[in-house]
């Protein structure tokens, strides 16, 4: 079909859905419909539009078709539903309400004056009023990937206002704010991930004093994620281990760097923060011990050890005379009242120091014989986990890992595109159809590599499904050896069917790469090392 941009639906206003609106006129008609009809009959409805066009505030009350407050317009599309003879209608939504029909508009929402609004019932729902959404996309692709669900953009935002609805009543949509950050509201999803863990929504506080809401975005996150965020909200802390501000975590981190055998700590990125390598490390090191002391069966040795009232555990770093690094610090209980949650109490350190195993503050706790130093991480059981088959077929099957790649400033070769392009449906569907060919080559590519040289794909641990993962360098220029790879392709290991595969699960900066990488162990292969070393 071509449409000229200034015909039909095209004078009213940016039509989002260019590509189908006329199959869902269709769906409801029963038969072909004829475009340049359609067009015409539009046009002479729009410039006649205050005498044919059905008008709503934002609170979707009917308006005259010369007050200011229209939000909402119908206009007839000339043609009627084959089942019953309702009209069909074309629906638009004003992005500048409060200028009456001279508003930009864009849609077109297609069906019967009901249908229609009962979808606009959902859009101007409360949530909707309460935090600024561009769209449900993004938070649509999330919410099923956490939780297995197959649901559609309009049924996650139908989902999301009956929760926020709930939320409002029973008290449970919280505000959150210490004035160390800009604050953050939140409430319960009512679903829970893979894992089943519950989900909770996100949104941050507007600072622009012009803004129309008091909040904006929407992100979906488990509740250990949203306890985590408020911590960070009240408290300096890496990790469990608690700090008075950053100044003394970065003291802490140079003692441990200068500690720790000759190792590169701090990113080449530029703006990153003083070891930033090492802070990811140390951080996301104690949560594994955390972790795999809470799975732990009974009777095995804690790796969080706690005795008359400190706490240790192993770094997993050597120093310089091969010794294990140990950190020490005071137990400490942490209550925080979260409105809409309730009280939490988080399990932290304080006063942290890392010592070698030989000086006395461990010696005098651990002998090695009745008293064993606390274990290091452990990420694997079988060395064959770490090993890449590059013989295994790589799949990339949905198109939403390459929107969240560039959307997040992972791809920065289609950034400049993908601005300009993203609020183009037709548009941005070409980009991303095209990114998704460059990776076909890449992965083609990248796959030859590795067959040559098996520590080519890095392990990294992800802690949310407790698997070990594939980082494999993408290079979307034309030759490998004269280039560097763009990003990172991380894969999962799936054998849920008759023959196992890799599954793209994200894209990754190298930058990324390496601190996920560097959390089993220091990576040497060369894609990475130039990247940290550069």
């Amino acid at each position: 079909m071509t449409v000229s941009s200034k015909s039909g639906f095209f004078t009213i206003g940016y039509v989002e859905n260019r590509s189908s609106y006329a199959a869902d006129i269709r769906k409801l008609y029963g038969e072909n419909i004829d475009y340049e009809v359609l067009g015409v009959y539009v046009e002479e409805q729009w410039a006649n539009r205050y005498e044919t066009c059905s008008c709503w505030d934002k609170y979707l009350k009917p308006v005259s078709t010369d007050s200011r407050d229209i939000a909402y317009i119908m206009i007839d599309t000339g043609y009627r539903c084959a089942d019953n003879g309702d009209k069909i209608y074309g629906g638009f939504t004003a992005q500048n309400p409060g200028c009456g029909l001279d508003a930009r508009f864009n849609g077109v929402e297609i069906g019967t004056e009901e249908q229609i609004l009962a979808v606009w019932k959902v859009k101007a729902g409360s949530l909707n009023n309460y935090t600024q959404i561009r769209d449900y996309l993004n938070i649509t692709r999330v919410l099923n990937s956490m939780t297995r669900q197959n649901y559609t953009a309009l049924q996650w935002e139908t989902e999301l206002q009956d929760a926020f609805a709930k939320a409002q009543s029973e008290g449970r949509l919280g505000v959150y704010s210490t004035g160390r950050d800009n604050a953050i509201s939140y409430f319960p999803s009512g679903y829970k991930d893979q894992s089943g863990e519950p989900i909770w929504l996100l949104m941050e506080q507007n600072t622009n004093p012009n803004a129309a809401r008091d909040w904006f975005n929407l992100v979906a996150v488990t509740e250990s994620d949203f306890l985590e965020r408020i911590l960070d909200q009240s408290h300096y802390h890496l990790g469990s281990m608690l700090f008075n501000n950053v100044g003394e975590a970065n003291a802490f981190l140079q003692q441990l760097a200068e500690m720790a055998m000759d190792e590169e700590w701090t990113s080449n990125i530029e703006n990153s923060p003083p070891y930033g390598i090492l802070r990811s490390y140390i951080t996301h090191t104690l949560y594994h011990l955390m972790d795999e002391d809470k799975n732990a069966g009974p009777g095995t040795p804690l790796k969080v050890d706690e005795v008359n009232g400190k706490v240790y555990f192993n770094s997993g770093l050597l120093n310089r005379l091969f010794r294990q690094i140990i950190i020490a610090g005071d137990k400490k209980k942490l209550s925080i009242d979260i409105p809409g949650f309730g009280v939490h109490t988080y399990d932290m350190i304080e006063n942290v120091i890392p010592y070698s195993e030989s000086e006395k503050e461990i010696a005098s706790i651990y002998d090695g014989e009745m008293y064993k130093i606390p274990r290091i991480a452990k990420f694997f059981n079988d060395y064959r986990e770490v090993i890449f088959d590059a013989r295994l077929a790589i799949r990339l099957n949905d198109m939403h890992i390459f929107e969240d790649g560039v959307e997040r400033k992972r791809l920065p070769k289609y950034d400049e595109e993908y601005q300009r392009c993203k609020d183009n449906p037709q548009e941005k569907a070409a980009l991303l159809a095209r990114i998704a060919r460059d990776f076909d080559s890449a992965i083609l590519r990248a796959k030859l590599m590795a067959e040559r040289n098996y520590k080519l794909a890095v392990p990294q641990f992800w802690r949310e499904t407790g698997e070990i993962q594939f980082l494999l360098p993408i290079y979307l220029g034309e030759l490998e050896e004269a280039d560097r790879p763009q990003c990172a392709l991380a894969l999962s290991l799936d054998r849920s069917g008759r023959v196992p595969y890799y599954r793209g699960a994200t894209i990754l900066t190298l930058d990324m790469a390496y601190n996920n990488a560097r959390l089993i162990a220091k990576p040497d292969v060369f894609w990475l090392v130039d990247n940290v070393n550069s």
